[in-house]
């Protein structure tokens, strides 16, 4: 029972961060994900979980519902994504972003040479942060199940991830601009009218405010939000399906690759991707997520900072920035087209507003928002790749 109850608020208490934060904006500004995280961490350090709990039990739950809740969500955030029409906005911000992809996988596989002496696992490492850097934070908790990766590890990860991604978002909204202007060209106006209809394809996407998941609660939307949990449940139970086919060392990467690849199918159906809740609902079993992870973290990784494991993910964000930036000048790939697709890859895709509207230029909110989900539909494949091709090259 005590178990049952502590699932219960494991699931509920985002909804209450979500409330809160409806009325504060201050922290809606902060965002719900970064909160949902935080507040983990928080109750991680502040009380003794397992003295509340059986310890093994306790575990147990945190870990099935972690795995449980971004099964589910990965196909959910597909689902509503128009992918045809993300990969027909093509022109320099498509050039860039496959250059930013490439970057990032690159400079990984080369730091995991750089610090292979330095770091236990360092394949998992360079896979996971493929994930983060290509797509986003459900890319790297992907590719940790994919590729079975160390559960300490990736909490650690997770922490620098969000110390070492606000410095950078801070950056470009800041000096990066000015600094990058100097030797790329200046953005110049294509004149596709900024009311058109494309905005109606990224609508959905455009709102990171608690606001947003109102729209779970919508008596009016509750049919789709009930179709939408059960196409996913399809989706993973057919992915776990194809996955028993393989042998049981490749069954994790096959169910990640395989939820993956059947989410992005589904989206192809004109019924499924317009169902008018499924991206909110996926984002909401982040939250799940995010909190349950922080609840699972050993607060000594942020005071006992693991100097290597910092450096590495240092050198992936400042590494694949720099050389993202000189190819960008040998194509003459514009200021503003190079940071916006070096953060729909870094940043994702809830903050392609926030980086448009820093750099001044609402035009390349559509193409950074076609960008972005190019990196996060492909971020699961590259991770995996990566991973298993540094595995290789190291003999591990």
């Amino acid at each position: 029972m005590p178990i049952i109850t502590a699932t219960l608020a494991y699931l509920l208490i985002p909804a209450l961060l979500i409330i809160v934060c409806q009325k504060f904006q201050l922290l809606d500004k902060i965002g719900v994900v970064v909160l949902s995280f935080g507040l983990g961490i928080a109750l991680s350090a502040s009380l003794d979980l397992p003295a509340f709990f059986a310890k093994d039990e306790l575990l147990a739950m945190q870990i099935n519902l972690t795995e449980i809740a971004i099964a589910l969500a990965l196909p959910l955030l597909v689902f509503s994504l128009d992918v045809k029409h993300s990969l027909s906005m093509a022109g320099d911000t498509m050039k860039s972003m496959v250059v930013a992809l490439l970057t990032v996988m690159i400079i990984s596989a080369a730091g995991a040479l750089i610090f292979r002496d330095d770091l236990q696992n360092i394949w998992q490492i360079a896979g996971m942060s493929v994930g983060a850097y290509t797509g986003g934070g459900p890319n790297m908790a992907a590719i940790k199940t994919a590729i079975d990766a160390d559960q300490d590890i990736f909490i650690t990860m997770a922490t620098y991830d969000i110390l070492l991604s606000a410095l950078y978002l801070m950056f470009v909204m800041t000096l990066a601009k000015p600094l990058f202007g100097l030797f790329l060209r200046p953005f110049k106006s294509t004149g596709i009218p900024l009311d058109s209809e494309h905005d109606k394809k990224f609508a959905h996407l455009a709102d990171e405010t608690a606001n947003s998941y109102k729209v779970l609660v919508n008596f009016k939307t509750l049919p789709q939000t009930i179709q939408s949990l059960i196409f996913s449940g399809l989706v993973v139970g057919l992915a776990v399906t194809v996955s028993s086919l393989f042998p049981k060392s490749m069954s994790s990467a096959v169910t990640i690759i395989s939820i993956t690849s059947l989410g992005l199918a589904a989206s192809f159906i004109p019924y499924i991707r317009q169902l008018a809740t499924s991206f909110q609902l996926g984002m909401y079993l982040i939250l799940v997520f995010c909190f349950t992870m922080g609840t699972m973290t050993d607060t000594s990784i942020v005071t006992n900072l693991n100097v290597d494991l910092f450096a590495y993910i240092g050198f992936i964000l400042l590494g694949s920035l720099l050389v993202h930036a000189l190819i960008c000048k040998l194509m003459k790939i514009d200021t503003d087209t190079f940071l916006i697709t070096s953060s729909a890859a870094i940043m994702s895709v809830p903050f392609i507003p926030v980086i448009a509207g820093a750099l001044k230029n609402r035009e390349l909110i559509l193409p950074g928002f076609a960008a972005a989900i190019i990196g996060y539909v492909i971020g699961n494949y590259l991770g995996v790749v990566v991973a298993y091709s540094v595995r290789y090259l190291l003999g591990q």
